[in-house]
């Protein structure tokens, strides 16, 4: 075996990138660097017991030019026995209908055919040809917009299964020798030469300056972003672990976690739990949200304080608060008619979320009754009315000879802006408030009846929602 095949073997093993029995898609451009792979890939198939094809894509950029390149890529598969699968993206058609980047169309309809391909016929990894100095130029990409220089991941997940990249350790001009050792065939796209595209600047005027210093930059560069890589699984895996632990949910099934148990992890583990936060709650959509910088920041900025509280809009009907040390998501519901309702007697009447009721003190009491209250009021106070909360609505609270403003009262229960908007506020046909249900009663409700209280009030949810279900399914999403 040559020195270059040991060397990627080496790789392969100590990066965990193939074990025995994988069904591998090569993707094939025709390009020395994937003529390579191929060639790699049928020598050492039978060594590692796994079965291989190649795939390949024709973006219809150069006419028949472009078309030769499969061709030539089904020959080499013909040659070593290797099934081929071939395809074609109509980018210009894409562009002229849909606009875009062309790089981007060409990406996505590359990636979409391979997909295809792997689910159809059952291939669970592609293998990539990106080596050294591509993950070099990479670096550079990333760097000059401002991103964690990571590079190219050695594997990440796709629909099909995985994508791996056994030549990151390879440099181009050992793809070359190989291939030519080979007596093996190649065609290169005139478009890498182009200074139209950025990583081809990088790679014909940067790249070589940053190589003439150091030969091995690229090399470097790969086992810096291999470090960066595992260190990146590393934090996601315990920012994983911490959102697990802290999350919680309302009974509506949507996140809420303390403030507090946010701050206690590191800032590294913080900016980790935020993308978890937003992936938890739009799962199943391919493009839920921009997770753009800008709403990151904005995020973890109000997650680090604690002062006063906080409300965002998020995409989707959603909404973030931040209340009293209390973080929850809730949905932009529509708000319960605040007019002035009469609330008959004997019967349930819906408000919002809750159901409300009043009648003889006699009638059992309910199990799902969230609060039980007996009162008396004269006939001339009845029948109860409900409505929404006012500016200076006040209550007389047991044990005070003044009534309470509403609004200092929400206050000191820590009762968040988004909740007022939904809380009843029960009034005698007077006119005077007399409970809120759910934070406090007035003096004329007693929790314990006697020979006074004449009426029963009674509240429970209208829909008992179990967020345990959310609670479990947590774990599968992540």
């Amino acid at each position: 075996m040559q020195a270059f095949e040991r060397k990627i073997l080496e790789f392969i093993h100590k990066e965990k990138l193939l074990s025995s029995g994988r069904r591998v898609l090569v993707a094939c451009s025709g390009g020395v660097d994937s003529v390579a792979l191929l060639l790699f890939m049928a020598t050492i198939r039978e060594k590692l017991r796994i079965e291989v094809a190649a795939a390949h894509v024709d973006h219809m950029l150069r006419g028949q030019e472009s078309a030769d390149d499969g061709k030539l890529v089904k020959r080499l598969c013909d040659k070593h026995g290797i099934p081929f699968f071939g395809g074609d993206v109509p980018v210009p058609s894409i562009l002229n209908e849909e606009g875009g980047n062309m790089q981007d169309v060409c990406r996505i309809g590359r990636y979409a055919f391979f997909t295809e391909v792997m689910q159809a016929e059952h291939y669970d990894v592609l293998a990539t040809a990106h080596h050294a100095e591509d993950q070099l130029e990479t670096v550079l990409m990333q760097l000059s917009k401002g991103s964690t220089p990571l590079g190219i991941p050695l594997r990440r997940k796709i629909d099909g299964g995985a994508v791996i990249r056994p030549f990151l350790p390879a440099m181009k001009e050992e793809l070359l020798a190989y291939v030519k050792e080979r007596g093996a065939q190649y065609r290169e796209d005139p478009s890498n030469d182009s200074d139209a595209y950025l990583r081809n600047r990088l790679r014909r005027h940067v790249a070589p300056v940053i190589m003439s210093e150091n030969p091995s930059a690229a090399l470097n560069a790969v086992k810096m972003t291999v470090g960066l890589q595992e260190d990146v699984m590393l934090l996601d895996s315990l920012a994983k672990e911490h959102f697990t632990s802290i999350i919680r949910f309302t009974e509506e099934g949507l996140p809420t976690f303390s403030l507090d148990l946010f701050s206690s992890m590191h800032t590294a583990l913080q900016k980790r739990f935020i993308p978890l936060l937003l992936n938890y709650l739009y799962f199943g959509e391919i493009k839920p949200v921009e997770y753009n910088t800008a709403l990151l920041n904005q995020l973890h900025h109000h997650l680090s304080e604690s002062a006063g509280n906080v409300t965002i809009d998020l995409p989707k009907g959603y909404r973030f608060v931040r209340e009293y040390g209390i973080v929850t998501i809730v949905e932009k519901m529509s708000i319960p008619d605040t007019s002035l309702r009469m609330l008959t007697k004997g019967e349930w009447t819906i408000w919002g979320e809750m159901l409300l009721y009043w009648g003889e003190a006699d009638v059992m009491e309910e199990a799902d009754a969230l609060e039980s209250m007996y009162f008396d009021l004269p006939d001339a106070d009845l029948p109860l009315y409900v409505r929404g909360r006012k500016d200076g609505d006040r209550l007389l609270l047991p044990g005070m000879t003044r009534p309470k403003r509403l609004s200092r009262l929400f206050i000191d229960e820590k009762i968040g802006a988004e909740q007022r908007r939904k809380i009843p506020v029960v009034t005698t046909a007077n006119e005077e408030i007399c409970a809120i249900p759910g934070v406090r009663y007035g003096i004329q409700f007693r929790e314990r009846k006697t020979e006074q209280e004449k009426y029963i009030f009674k509240m429970k949810k209208r829909e008992n929602f179990n967020g345990k279900e959310r609670e479990l399914d947590v774990a599968k999403r992540y």
